[in-house]
């Protein structure tokens, strides 16, 4: 099976950079992009006029049908390829635009209801996180709710110290996803893929998330531990996948 992937080598995470590019490339695709004449939503009204009322970050296609996706990478269809600033109707049902989270969000204050974000804090440096959160309460109105997901470190440990199996279920259920050739089943490498591979920077508890939601702004009483789908607001909370609750954990921020 390793055949399959030539020059794979799990044990040379920055040598599998050029590898987990062509990958993105691969899922950033759909049928159609339509440039919206005017433009980006700035405000609360903007949003609302477009039928938005809030953000899926790390997102090609939102599954929420009132959300606007956003992802770093450019998304293209046969015909068009995403640009900076530019907002986007994709295959006719969704909204996106490209955005970097290290930069300022182009919105103003209090444009949206919500903001949500599956496995993208820990692709960042926190102080890049600590900026990012900040800008999502700010561009939240009174009573909106952020809610980010993310590797929870430890689940890592606990599986490691324990050998409970997390380990060996969480290497299936990638081998089964088809990235790459089977990861080794050593647990230290188990254990150092979620720091080293897939681009992450930091890796969060609870504790560690709570700390750069109160450096963002978030009052501790407003950061609470949430789980899978399960949240102050259902329609957001449902954006949860399945595929990573082996892993994952899940929390929620009030405006």
């Amino acid at each position: 099976m390793t055949n399959a992937f030539p020059g794979w080598d799990w044990d040379d995470p920055d040598g599998l950079a050029v590898h987990l590019d062509g990958f993105s490339e691969r899922v950033a695709t759909c049928k159609s992009l339509e440039p919206a004449p005017a433009g980006l939503p700035r405000d609360h009204q903007g949003f609302r006029e477009l039928g938005l009322t809030g953000i899926e970050f790390a997102a090609f296609r939102t599954a929420h049908p009132e959300g606007l996706g956003t992802d770093l990478a450019a998304l293209t269809s046969p015909d068009a390829t995403t640009e900076p600033g530019t907002l986007y109707r994709v295959d006719g049902d969704r909204w996106f635009t490209r955005l970097d989270i290290s930069q300022p969000l182009p919105f103003a204050d209090a444009s949206v209801d919500w903001v949500y974000a599956e496995h993208l804090i820990e692709h960042v440096t926190m102080p890049v996180a600590v900026g990012w959160l900040r800008e999502a309460r700010r561009v939240l109105r009174p009573g909106g709710v952020l809610r980010i997901t993310t590797p929870d470190l430890a689940r890592y440990l606990v599986g490691y110290a324990t050998s409970d199996g997390f380990l060996a279920k969480h290497r299936r259920r990638l081998s089964t996803l088809g990235f790459g050739p089977p990861m080794p089943q050593r647990p230290a490498f188990l254990v150092n893929q979620i720091f080293r591979h897939f681009g992450h920077q930091w890796i969060y508890d609870l504790d560690e998330l709570r700390h750069v939601l109160t450096r963002a702004g978030f009052e501790p009483g407003q950061i609470r531990h949430c789980a899978y789908r399960q949240g102050l607001r259902a329609d957001v909370a449902d954006l949860d996948t399945a595929l990573r609750t082996d892993e994952t954990i899940y929390v929620e921020a009030d405006r």
